[in-house]
């Protein structure tokens, strides 16, 4: 990399630093809640087991070593400690957030907070295993590339990177996809976004249960507000080779209660539904999202 002068360095220099930034405030949001004793119901005090008095000695530990960090890639003065220490934050982050992911476990990532959670809602969400692998990455371009970079504050490249790197860790960190005014859809990816809301319905659920599992294909159209999933139900072996998959089609029809609310479906089984009444776009759904609940 050259100097200073540099606009490529300067605007990697402001994208690291956005995530010194991010480190800050998560870490300032640790020792915040560690001194207030708020009750934590993470996913990831859930998946390592540790008791609430544990919890808080290990969160204001966590949160005085972001908080550290973050400043050191802030200041831009070492960079090589400041990127190796946020790139093993991260790296650590990756882990134990993947790990509550494979598991299940109940409870958000936890990482900026200020209040306590009334209870555990969701789980941990892919928007958040990329901000922590953002954040790795980040501490390895910094840690490898950037030289020279302290004091340029103020500078163009330097603020636009600040700007573009704080404006994707700031969609990342949303609890909630933006939606569309009127009918309340996901903005991006809606039919796949509105798919993953459906799968965990309890009427899904139900219908899965009874006639279900599911093929991995679901055809997929919209009208109006209103979006609709054709399944088709896979033959069970006792059934034997008499009927066909393609025989029924169980639709659910789904939306939006309100901009920000819960889905509401309807589900139906339609027996033998003709060529034309099938939509045209097809969804390839993953097998575990579609297999029987139980």
């Amino acid at each position: 990399m050259t100097g200073i002068g540099s606009g490529a360095s300067l605007f990697l220099a402001g994208c690291v630093a956005s995530c010194g930034v991010l480190l800050v405030v998560a870490g300032t949001s640790k020792l915040y809640r560690a001194a207030r004793r708020l009750p934590d119901a993470s996913a990831v005090r859930r998946a390592l087991g540790m008791t609430r008095r544990r919890w808080r000695r290990a969160e204001a530990a966590a949160g005085g070593l972001e908080c550290a960090a973050g400043a050191v890639v802030c200041a831009g003065v070492y960079p090589v400690p400041g990127g190796t220490a946020m790139a093993a934050l991260g790296a650590g982050f990756c882990v134990l957030l993947g790990y509550a992911r494979a598991k299940r476990v109940p409870g958000g990532c936890g990482c900026i907070q200020w209040r306590a959670a009334p209870k555990a809602a969701g789980r941990v969400s892919g928007r958040e295993m990329a901000r922590a692998a953002l954040v790795a990455v980040a501490g390895l371009a910094g840690a490898a590339f950037l030289r020279g970079e302290a004091g340029a504050f103020g500078r163009p490249w330097f603020d636009a990177g600040i700007v573009a790197g704080g404006a994707v860790l700031a969609v990342l960190s949303m609890r909630a996809l933006p939606r569309t005014p009127v009918c309340g859809r996901p903005v991006w990816w809606p039919a796949r976004a509105t798919l993953r809301a459906l799968a965990g319905h309890g009427v899904f659920e139900a219908m899965a249960e009874s006639v279900g599992p599911f093929g991995p294909v679901v055809r997929y159209r919209r009208a109006g507000c209103s979006q609709e999933f054709w399944f088709t139900p896979l033959p069970s072996p006792a059934a034997g080779p008499g009927l066909a998959s393609g025989d029924r089609a169980v639709v659910f029809q789904a939306r939006y209660a309100a901009p920000g609310g819960g889905l509401a479906v309807q589900a139906s089984v339609r027996d033998a539904p003709a060529a034309g009444d099938w939509p045209d776009r097809a969804i390839a759904a993953r097998d575990s999202m579609l297999a029987r609940r139980g």
